[in-house]
């Protein structure tokens, strides 16, 4: 079978219309097919079956590709973990039995909050940059590293650099990178690579070996094997993605069927980090609105939007404030290739549309639009039919121009009464509703009155 991408060429070319080029309309879906997959970590290609070796260096678990669940062969030591969103497939699958399984764990969004202070931690130490895991690869005895690389190279092995891993309140919490040896044979998952050596490497050449983007994995413990875990990419400021596509027409697939992407730079504080992770899994379904950490995790990571609104709204603490702001958070606009003060600039922007809507909420009479009883858009809309515009900016009696447009739209409502009236009138006589509206094209509406289909007048 080929690439889904390609199975979309007939319907293209259908839409296009006219002579179109199958190889370049081809190769535009393959780029765009690339484009979704590395935004959402997914490769949408046709189910088969594939061998991998697992070597974690001691973590419990590991990302692979999406795998359908139930398709595992039985007694291989290792149990697939249903993604809470899509329990057909596992992005997660665990590789070392619980010895004991804990009795109760913190809830879901308390868990990822914490994930996420952890991964902030990692962050300001530089253990997700590439030096760290040349740093890792240095420590390994000579004749050992070798012997890791030949593995490497094989493409069946999945090797992993652990960069973290912790036990907390009945969770599992690590982040890991997988190692490559990236060749023209190296499949492409949709993840994020980079390229180890290149300060020792010279000339054009890319050196081969290298390392995926860090997967933060998030699993509960409360089951053998674990029932329930949360995986989220990490892209630090070192990601360069082009950010001109059309995001919010692919906004919805992306938090539909990726996977969660958390976005880093150096501005970035523990809290808003935090705060993403339990932004991103609530965005992708991971998490309900109803869980009490997310509006805490609101407040923590933006304080000065959330102390702005419950100061003009009177809010009774902060809680209730970082709600309200929840509340807006509903569809994120931006891409994450686009990096992380996007996140922050949407927050700010959502702060700032809370206010404004609780101000014209709380003092109606103060917009002009409000007083007309039509909102704002239309307001602009019609203002050119009563006011001048000098350098830019309208000149006007706002008093005058409301009751104006008050005129107007009464003007404008009383005509569509007598027109719908007339309709209604020569449709009883017998005109078809195409043949009515036809002749109120051609007449007046008041002289609906005397009108009768052919042949039918009394």
């Amino acid at each position: 079978m080929r690439h889904w991408s390609e199975l979309l060429a007939d319907e293209a070319a259908q839409r296009l219309g006219g002579s179109v080029d199958r190889r370049v309309l081809i190769d535009l879906l393959a780029r765009a097919g690339g484009e979704l997959e590395v935004l959402s970590g997914r490769r949408f290609h046709p189910m088969r079956r594939m061998t991998s070796v697992i070597e974690t260096n001691g973590l419990p678990f590991v990302d692979v590709p999406d795998m359908q669940v139930g398709s595992m062969d039985p007694g291989v030591g290792a149990w697939e973990i249903p993604d809470p969103v899509n329990r057909q497939l596992a992005a997660v699958l665990q590789v070392s039995s619980l010895t004991d399984p804990v009795v109760k764990a913190a809830p879901v969004a308390d868990a990822l909050w914490v994930a996420g202070q952890l991964l902030a931690e990692a962050w300001r130490t530089g253990r997700l940059s590439s030096e760290y895991v040349v740093h890792w690869l240095g420590s390994v005895d000579h004749e050992e590293r070798m012997e890791l690389m030949r593995r490497v190279m094989d493409p069946a092995v999945r090797l992993s650099v652990p960069i973290l891993g912790v036990a907390v309140e009945g969770w599992w919490i690590q982040i890991a990178r997988r190692l490559l040896w990236v060749t023209n044979e190296t499949e492409d998952e949709g993840r994020l690579v980079q390229p180890l050596l290149g300060d020792i490497v010279t000339g054009d050449e890319v050196p081969p070996l290298a390392a995926a983007e860090p997967i933060l994995i998030a699993a509960r413990m409360t089951r053998q094997p674990a029932d329930w875990a949360f995986i989220a990419r990490i892209w630090t400021d070192e990601v360069r993605r082009p950010a001109d596509r059309p995001w919010p027409k692919i906004a919805k697939a992306i938090h539909g069927s990726g996977i969660p992407t958390i976005t880093l730079d150096s501005l970035s504080t523990p809290q808003e980090i935090a705060c993403q992770v339990l932004l991103k899994a609530y965005w992708h379904g991971y998490v309900g609105s109803d869980e009490p950490a997310l509006a805490n995790g609101v407040a923590m990571a933006y304080p000065k939007q959330v102390e702005r609104i419950q100061r003009v709204t009177r809010a009774p603490n902060t809680t209730s404030a970082a709600a309200m702001l929840l509340e807006q958070l509903i569809r994120p606009g931006f891409d994450p290739a686009r990096g992380a003060e996007v996140t922050r600039r949407y927050v700010r922007v959502q702060a700032s549309f809370v206010v404004k809507q609780y101000k014209k909420d709380e003092a109606p009479d103060r917009y002009p639009w409000t007083r007309v009883g039509i909102s704002e858009r239309r307001y602009y809309k019609l203002l050119p039919r009563f006011a001048e515009k000098v350098n830019g900016r309208y000149v006007l009696d706002q008093d005058d121009v409301v009751e104006r447009m008050k005129a107007y739209l009464d003007q404008e409502d009383n005509k569509r009464e007598i027109r719908a009236a007339a309709l209604d009138l020569l449709q009883s006589r017998g005109f078809s509703e195409q043949a009515a509206r036809k002749w109120l094209q051609r007449h007046r509406p008041e002289e609906a009155r005397t009108a009768w289909p052919r042949g039918r007048r009394p």
